[in-house]
Order: C-alpha cells, then sequence, then structure tokens
C-alpha cells in the first residue's frame, strides 16, 4: 500500500482512539441531565504524527511493508479536542493511545479491508475505552461506529458508542452515551 493510503489507515484508527477519549468528556459536559439520560457531545481528533512518514504502521513479521497485510499494526495517537476554536486552534481536552489490527485483506479486486481497533482515551484523570471494526473502501477510511466499552474514574461502566467521520485534517467524533 502507498504512504497516503497508510497515512489514512493510520488516520482511521486515531479517530477510533480518540473516540475513547472524548466519551470522557461528554460525560463531564452534559450539566443537569439524569442518569438515565442519553447524552451526546462532539470532539475533534488530531494525529499527532501527521506531516511523517508513517510513525503509526507497523508492518507484520514476513510482510512487505509497502502493502497492508493480514497482522499488520495501526498505531493510535490524537490530541483530542474541543470542536470550537480558540485564537489559533481548538483547546485540547485529552489524547488517546491504541491500535488497529488489519484482519482482512481483500484480494485483488475486492473492495474492502477490515480493521480491529481498540483504543483507550484520557481525560482529565480518567479514561474511556473503545472497541470496534473500521472499514476502507478504495483504501479510505469510511465512516465508523464503534462501541464505548469501559471506562475508569468519573467513567466507571461508561457505556454507548461513538460515530467517527474523517475529513482531510481531522476526525469528528460523536458520542452517545448511556440510556
Amino acid at each position: 500500500m502507498h504512504r497516503p493510503a497508510r497515512r489514512a489507515a493510520i488516520i482511521a484508527a486515531g479517530a477510533a482512539l480518540a473516540a475513547c477519549g472524548t466519551t470522557g468528556a461528554a460525560l463531564a459536559a452534559a450539566p443537569g441531565s439524569g442518569a438515565n439520560a442519553a447524552r451526546t457531545v462532539r470532539y475533534y481528533a488530531f494525529d499527532i504524527n501527521n506531516g511523517t512518514t508513517d510513525p503509526g504502521f507497523i508492518a507484520a513479521p514476513g510482510t512487505n511493508p509497502k502493502v497492508f497485510a493480514q497482522g499488520d499494526e495501526l498505531i493510535i495517537n490524537d490530541q483530542v479536542t474541543t470542536t470550537h476554536r480558540a485564537g489559533n486552534g481548538f483547546p485540547i481536552v485529552g489524547h488517546d493511545a491504541g491500535v488497529c489490527t488489519l484482519t482482512r485483506i481483500p484480494e485483488k479486486d475486492a473492495r474492502q479491508t477490515l480493521a480491529n481497533c481498540v483504543v483507550t482515551v484520557v481525560v482529565r484523570h480518567s479514561s474511556l475505552t473503545v472497541q470496534g471494526v473500521v472499514r476502507f473502501k478504495s483504501r479510505q477510511p469510511e465512516p465508523a461506529v464503534l462501541a464505548v466499552t469501559g471506562g475508569t474514574g468519573r467513567f466507571n461502566r461508561a457505556a454507548g458508542n461513538v460515530d467517527v467521520q474523517f475529513t482531510k485534517s481531522h476526525k469528528i467524533l460523536t458520542f452517545a452515551l448511556g440510556k
């Protein structure tokens, strides 16, 4: 796979990871809502490694690092921000860390690659975990919905999902937590 395609994969994985971190912020950002009320919050996730030469791609042993292969890993490393610009940027509220493992690599003419992603997001001394599948079509990540599988601190017992959208510069993460 070419470097731009690997970069897109890394960004997709980053989005999954960033989603975990924003979930925690979402819980904190819902003032006055009942304990059983669904909460929705949106964040941006910016790849810290953007502009470098694929630092988050690890080829599976014995494979060609220029082409995606089953078992390749995409390391997730994002700054999680608010969606409101302040000065020259967006205020950072947390970070994420995780990995997406490529699990399905299509034959030459097939159109879909799948990656299983597990990411932890840390926001103000608490964390959230997110897991799910990110699909790639024509070497580009497609929008994904991932499960919020748990958390620590103020996010203990967190549940819900995160919708991940991809832009050229960042990911848009929309969390729906608790019901």
